[in-house]
């Protein structure tokens, strides 16, 4: 028997190689993008049911953040929701009587925790944080500045909405372009029963994918920048730290404010930090207050957007509009 290929099966074997892998590459990639988008998924329904058994213990959905303007430890919503996701030896070893970055919780929130991310997004990420202890925490050196690599999240909730300060912009909101910051299914500072979410648990937004922190993303292009709001505790991106953001439309062209204030306004994929953004082909995942996830696709309307966002504008909406 031969121990060798001649020349002309070597190039044949490598051109059927090379074939195969032409015919099967893009099935593959697919099946690659469809189970992270699955996993990405699951991790919402994960975190929605943690928000419902912490409804059902305190009587209320958990502050976004904490911290806001009123002296409390800074945190937000990952760190309360905590013991309904972990085991009790885990979720003992965070304090929301200290800051989020407070060496008391710094252990556990350098861990990156698999159920905060989308594995579609970039790896390797967390968030530079350096401050002093906030009044109320319980630490009594205010003096010292701690520093924190905080892990990152991939979800977020509203604590406001930015409308175009044209066209659909007035007509919905008013000329300042603004809605209150109070009228989310999750609030500053104290939790928020479920029954002020008037527009129904179905139809309002607990949680939306605005993957890729604490960098910029406009349109699948990374910006240069450490990310929103710096150092500082009120830094957006860490699992632990203050969990909301205003949610906004954006140019589809430059991914950027401000919108046009018509319907070709971009609500999905162009900008992380004002609407929903997902590394998937399709759009991004969305968690609502019944605790079902879906996949919203990139012709979202942003007025549409708006009303799934606030928990009492009384707008009827219908599936099909998402």
């Amino acid at each position: 028997m031969r121990e060798w290929f001649t020349p002309l099966e070597v190039i044949i074997t490598i051109l059927c190689v090379a074939l195969l892998t032409v015919i099967l590459l893009p099935g593959m990639l697919v099946a690659r993008d469809t189970a992270r988008e699955q996993s990405c998924q699951d991790s919402l329904r994960q975190l929605g049911t943690a928000f419902l058994e912490y409804e059902k213990v305190h009587g209320g959905l958990p502050p976004r953040r904490s911290g806001f303007n009123d002296g409390n430890a800074y945190g937000g919503w990952g760190g309360f929701i905590l013991p309904h996701l972990l085991t009790d030896d885990q979720a003992t070893a965070y304090d929301t009587r200290f800051d989020f970055f407070d060496p008391r919780n710094k252990q556990i929130v350098e861990t990156q925790l698999p159920v905060f991310l989308c594995p579609a997004s970039p790896a390797e990420r967390f968030v530079q944080i350096q401050s002093q202890a906030s009044t109320k925490s319980l630490n009594p050196n205010k003096e010292t500045v701690y520093t924190c690599k905080a892990a990152t999240v991939d979800f977020i909730t509203s604590n406001g909405v930015q409308m175009a300060r044209s066209g659909y912009g007035i007509n919905a909101m008013g000329k300042d372009g603004r809605i209150g910051n109070q009228r989310q299914p999750m609030t500053d500072n104290q939790d928020l029963p479920l029954s002020k979410v008037t527009d129904g648990l179905s139809n309002t937004l607990l949680l939306i994918e605005q993957a890729g922190r604490p960098a910029a993303w406009y349109n699948r292009k990374k910006q240069p920048g450490d990310g929103q709001f710096g150092l500082s505790p009120n830094a957006r991106g860490a699992w632990a730290g203050w969990g909301s953001i205003s949610f906004g439309a954006v140019n589809p062209e430059t991914g950027q404010r401000p919108p046009r204030g018509d319907s070709t306004d971009c609500s999905v994929n162009c900008n992380n930090w004002l609407g929903i953004y997902g590394f998937h082909k399709q759009g991004g995942n969305v968690l609502f207050c019944d605790g079902s996830v879906r996949l919203i696709g990139k012709k979202l309307d942003p007025l549409t957007f708006a009303y799934l966002t606030i928990r009492d504008d009384g707008h009827l909406i219908q599936h099909d509009d998402f």
